[in-house]
Formats: structure tokens, sequence, C-alpha cells
């Protein structure tokens, strides 16, 4: 796909999918780069249409003394999950 900027790595991580501050839930992930991510089971869960901009935030990480969080957009939606492209945009 042409918006993949680099090769995916399967990785789990624990993510929460916000829109504002709508929270829907904690999801795992299944793989993701620096392009995008795809979460794994969240398909029914996420309103698509009106969440087309979501934010992912990364579950607490004891390795970390802050959590992480991206905004992103959605680009596919699969039986599987959400395909997800990191938007870049300011709030």
């Amino acid at each position: 796909m042409e918006y993949r900027y680099a090769e995916r790595s399967s990785v789990i991580e624990q993510v929460e999918l916000w829109n504002g501050k709508k929270n829907y839930g904690e999801f795992e992930t299944k793989d993701y780069c620096s392009g995008g991510i795809f979460v794994k089971n969240c398909q029914n869960k996420v309103d698509t249409h009106s969440a087309s901009s979501l934010t992912v935030k990364f579950c607490h990480n004891p390795n970390l003394s802050y959590q992480a969080s991206h905004h992103a957009v959605v680009v596919h939606k699969t039986d599987n999950g959400l395909g997800l492209k990191w938007s870049h945009r300011q709030y």
C-alpha cells in the first residue's frame, strides 16, 4: 500500500483509542511502523464514519515515565481490526 513508509514490524502493545473525549477502549496492536499501526479487534467498537481521526494512546509501560500518544486517521477496516496512518497535525 502506497501510504506505508516502512516495513511493518510485528509488535504487540496495549493501546487505547480515543476520539476527542470518547474512549473506545483498550486493544492490542498487531504491528506498526513509522507510517502507521494496525489495531486488532476494534473494528466493531469504533464508529469509523464519525471517528475518521483518532488518538492512539499507548498504555502504561513500566519502562517509561510517560504515556505516549499519536494522532492517526483510519485508512482501512477489515474483519480483524483497523489500519491507521499517523497524522502529524496539531490540535
